[in-house]
């Protein structure tokens, strides 16, 4: 809602009110259209920054600082009267005071408004008149919390690539293995312990966290966003690739970013107020600003409106600081006291401030003659992709180690890969020549794959050789056997089996049938 629409749903009293106070007088105008141009008068005079700074001249330290927690807090999603009033009790430590008293000054210059959500009133700035304000009190905020930069020095190396190629792991790994499924619906821990390792998963304890089941928190976040975007699916107590996993497999980098982004989004900050006024706090700082958490948080003393046991340092800690560092938003520099953060390119593009940046994946892995493929960590997901259905990972490093073996090509032939599309692939993007005995074992193991074949047939048994002669001849009956094999019987295929059975009844052959659900015979008896 924009600030005119505020002032038009307010009584006419109140707007003439709040025009008086500004000195704003109103042309002779029809009744009916007095509120509107009222409104659109008050709207304009305001939504100038100098008459806004002049308009908060006469606010106490009390009013300023309500109206600096309604316009900030939340994002500026507006604040719960009661919890508006119950925080500003806090800090002035009066704790019988009636906090309306304070916001009512603010109501008269129009700058704040009250809304119904739900069955609660909440206390707005509306959003045109938002960004006059936030001006004013963010580049205070930003003066108290920017760090130089010199002092900056991130504490890991930057790896962008790092979200999707642990999420392209973990579907693939669903895709080669049965992944089962205990009665409590958490993994069996053998799969997580391979899960953990291949994703990288940090070596700290683990903390309790939104997600219903305790994995280690990388974990949590992919498996449980692959879940919620039906890229993996439960059936039967087993894990298998979802049916989205395809299509998103397919789609443009950028968009694996934004999904994981939304998803962390929606788990961790759509419930947490306070962090949804740090995050976007954060993203209106200025370019390349490095920001302190701790001078942070010593703003939030007067902004948060929640309390929670766990205490707002460890929610920024773990659900803001460390998951935006992993989906590659951030750089972070620990100090002895602090904690600093730095936006980087990908987290200007996620947070809509700036076009996406170019992101160079390699595409070139390094086959060597003892079968190991080194692949870099930076590979494109979907070369990591197709590498890792016909090799298996041992080593998780900056260069990925893969091998190449007997079983993990024929395990590739099962999903639809061939000798001949494994060995392209491995020469288009090998970076050096693909060794012989490398193409050659490929193509000798494919030949084993295919000689033995499966099939789900009954067998048809006679009391003779001549009479299993006499059905494979009958016009009637030969469409439903398949062949000979031995002199009394014959393979069916099972899908033929109630078509045969009533064809042999009505050829006068008179078939003996287990006993069980109800045959084509008795079915179409019971319908004479």
């Amino acid at each position: 809602m924009n600030l005119r629409e505020a002032l038009v749903a307010l009584p006419v009293e109140r707007l003439d009110a709040i025009a008086y106070f500004y000195g704003i007088t109103l042309p002779e105008v029809p009744e009916s259209d007095h509120a509107s141009e009222l409104a659109e008068l008050i709207s304009n005079h305001l939504l100038i920054p100098a008459n806004a700074l002049v308009a908060m001249n006469g606010l106490n330290d009390e009013e300023l600082l309500a109206l600096r927690m309604i316009t900030v807090a939340g994002g500026g999603n507006g604040v719960i009267v009661e919890q508006c009033h119950q925080k500003l009790n806090q800090i002035s430590r009066k704790w019988r005071r009636n906090g309306f008293k304070v916001i009512e000054g603010l109501i008269t210059r129009g700058l704040v408004f009250t809304r119904r959500d739900g069955y609660r009133q909440v206390y707005f700035v509306p959003d045109d008149l938002r960004k006059v304000l936030s001006d004013f009190f963010l580049s205070a905020i930003f003066q108290r919390t920017s760090i130089d930069p010199e002092r900056f020095s991130p504490r890991y190396r930057f790896d962008f690539a790092a979200p999707l190629r642990h999420i392209c792991l973990l579907l693939s790994y669903v895709r080669k293995h049965d992944v089962r499924i205990t009665q409590s619906g958490s993994l069996f821990k053998k799969f997580q312990d391979d899960l953990v390792v291949i994703i990288e998963e940090d070596e700290r304890s683990l903390e309790e966290s939104f997600f219903p089941v305790r994995y280690p928190p990388r974990l949590a976040f992919l498996l449980f966003f692959a879940k919620s975007n039906s890229l993996c699916e439960q059936r039967n107590n087993t894990l298998w690739l979802g049916s989205e996993a395809e299509n998103w497999l397919a789609a443009p980098y950028s968009e694996w970013r934004k999904d994981l982004y939304n998803y962390w989004k929606q788990t961790f900050i759509e419930q947490d107020s306070d962090l949804q006024t740090l995050l976007w706090l954060i993203e209106r700082c200025p370019r390349d600003t490095v920001l302190s958490i701790s001078a942070l948080l010593e703003e939030m003393h007067a902004l948060s409106t929640t309390h929670s046991s766990h205490g707002l340092s460890l929610r920024v800690e773990k659900n803001l600081v460390d998951m935006l560092e992993y989906l590659g938003a951030f750089e972070v520099c620990e100090s002895r006291n602090d904690t600093m953060i730095r936006m980087t390119e990908t987290g200007k593009a996620l947070f809509g401030l700036a076009p996406w940046p170019e992101e160079r994946f390699d595409t070139d892995i390094y086959v060597q003659p003892n079968f190991e493929a080194l692949v870099p960590c930076t590979i494109e997901p979907r070369v990591l992709w197709s590498i890792d259905a016909f090799a298996n990972i041992t080593k998780v490093d900056q260069m990925l180690v893969y091998k190449l073996s007997k079983d993990s090509v024929y395990r590739a032939m099962l999903h639809g890969h061939t000798p001949d599309t494994i060995r392209q692939f491995l020469q288009e993007h090998s970076r050096i020549p693909l060794p012989q005995n490398v193409s050659y074992s490929i193509a000798q193991w494919g030949t084993s794959y295919g000689r033995i074949e499966f099939e789900d047939v009954i067998l048809l048994k006679c009391d003779s050789k001549e009479l299993a002669d006499e059905l494979m001849l009958s016009p009637r009956i030969k469409p439903y056997l398949k062949k000979k094999v031995g002199p009394c019987y014959i393979v069916v295929e099972r899908e033929s089996y109630q078509a045969l059975v009533a064809a042999l009844s009505e050829e006068g052959y008179m078939p003996k049938v287990k006993r069980g659900p109800r045959t084509a015979v008795e079915q179409s008896e019971s319908i004479v």
